[in-house]
């Protein structure tokens, strides 16, 4: 048997890579933070583009810390301690909110209020995934 000194190429190995990479632990479902989706997205209630500048900044701050830090509902209140979550009814105003959601009766939409007196995000939960609805500037009339 002969050693192969340091400057000959060593032959390929028949073992593939990928069979010799030590596999990592998959991070548990509920460590893993929400999911943002806008599929249910209501443009006709949305305020986003006449938003002043510095609302719609703290409305996409809001909706970065949620994407980033919220796991679980109860995270609202450690993570977002000054953003005040209460569900709203399908009714008077909250109606419009609720025209998209025909297939999904039994969904709590929920009001976030980015600020004391204006800015609200309106969303409702389903699983790990945060939809969307409406960001507005201006609150509804109930």
């Amino acid at each position: 048997m002969t050693i192969p000194s340091p400057d000959e190429k060593l032959p390929e190995s028949p073992i593939p890579l990928t069979a010799v990479e030590i596999p990592q632990p998959e991070e548990p479902p509920e460590a893993k933070p929400f999911l943002i989706s806008f599929e249910k997205y209501n443009d006709k209630e949305c305020q986003l583009d006449g938003m002043e500048s510095k609302m719609a900044k703290k409305a996409f701050k809001t909706i970065r810390d949620i994407g980033v830090n919220i796991r679980d509902e109860s995270d609202f209140g450690k993570y977002l301690p000054k953003l005040e979550v209460v569900p709203i009814e399908n009714s008077g105003d909250y109606r419009k909110l609720y025209k998209g959601l025909t297939d999904m009766p039994d969904v709590e939409v929920k009001e976030a209020k980015i600020d004391r007196h204006t800015g609200r995000l309106f969303f409702f939960l389903v699983g790990k995934i945060f939809h969307i609805i409406a960001v507005r500037e201006s609150h509804y009339q109930t």
